[in-house]
């Protein structure tokens, strides 16, 4: 099949982010051995912007929609960890 489909290009968050917005979030699906956020840290400083993360689980739904609402129109930036397919 060629060299194009077994490595795919690599992910920049320069482009995601430019071409997302508060209703259309960057998605990570993590594979073994992935770590994205180290590279999204400094991604957030090279922007001057803030990095809020919550580990989602049993009974984290209302903290997870005050912090949307919270951060969605200040421009902070928020990952949510732990969400499953």
């Amino acid at each position: 099949m060629g060299e194009h489909f077994v490595n795919p290009p690599l992910f920049k968050i320069d482009d995601g982010y430019h071409s997302s917005t508060k209703v259309t979030p960057i998605i990570f699906i993590i594979t073994p051995g992935s770590d994205p956020l180290k590279d999204l840290k400094i991604f957030t400083e090279k922007i001057g912007k803030q990095l809020q993360m919550l580990s989602l689980g049993q009974g984290q739904d209302k903290q997870a929609i005050s912090m949307y609402k919270k951060f969605s129109d200040d421009g902070t930036l928020l990952l949510y960890q732990n969400t499953h397919l």
